[in-house]
């Protein structure tokens, strides 16, 4: 697992900020009683039911040995009416120009989608062994905002599910704290 440096967590941590456990559900679906759900509050996300909302994960070390290790989530969105038009894009090398693109250079969260906008990035401690572990055995979790009246299922890939299984090997269980 990489290593954050400590710049970089201090300014996600002052920019963005922390999870927080309140935001995480566990509803009954079809087949599943118990499906992870994040309900994002205003101002973290702007959902909508045209739109589609891919997810980036990084699982990093933290520099302070007594700390465990860190999840940056970064959930971006598109419109799915025109997204059949839009290219993957990788970058090139390039010299980040603002706090977000520093971000997500060091991080690996500038490739993906051209027509993709950030919506949210944040981070996540040990608190959320639970929730992710669920999202992990599923290969998917559940997103939604306060007042949606919907509910999309953000699927989990090969790179989501490999930064997952990093991050969960040193994540203590609920019961080893």
């Amino acid at each position: 697992m990489k290593q954050i440096d400590p710049d970089l967590l201090a300014l996600i941590a002052e920019t963005h900020g922390h999870a927080e456990l309140e935001w995480t559900r566990s509803i009954p679906i079809p087949g599943d009683p118990d499906f992870p759900v994040f309900q994002l509050p205003e101002g973290k996300l702007v959902y909508a039911k045209d739109r589609g909302y891919p997810v980036k994960l990084a699982a990093r070390r933290v520099a302070d040995r007594d700390r465990p290790p860190v999840l940056v989530v970064q959930l971006e969105s598109f419109e799915l009416a025109h997204h059949d038009e839009a290219g993957w894009a990788i970058p090139t090398k390039y010299t980040p120009q603002t706090d977000e693109e520093r971000i997500a250079q060091a991080l690996g969260f500038d490739e993906g989608w051209e027509d993709a906008r950030v919506e949210c990035i944040f981070l996540c401690d040990a608190r959320f062994h639970v929730f992710w572990r669920a999202a992990r055995d599923r290969k998917r979790f559940g997103l939604t905002a306060a007042g949606a009246d919907s509910l999309y299922p953000v699927p989990l890939g090969k790179r989501e599910l490999d930064e997952l299984d990093r991050i969960l090997k040193q994540w203590p269980r609920p019961e080893e704290r």
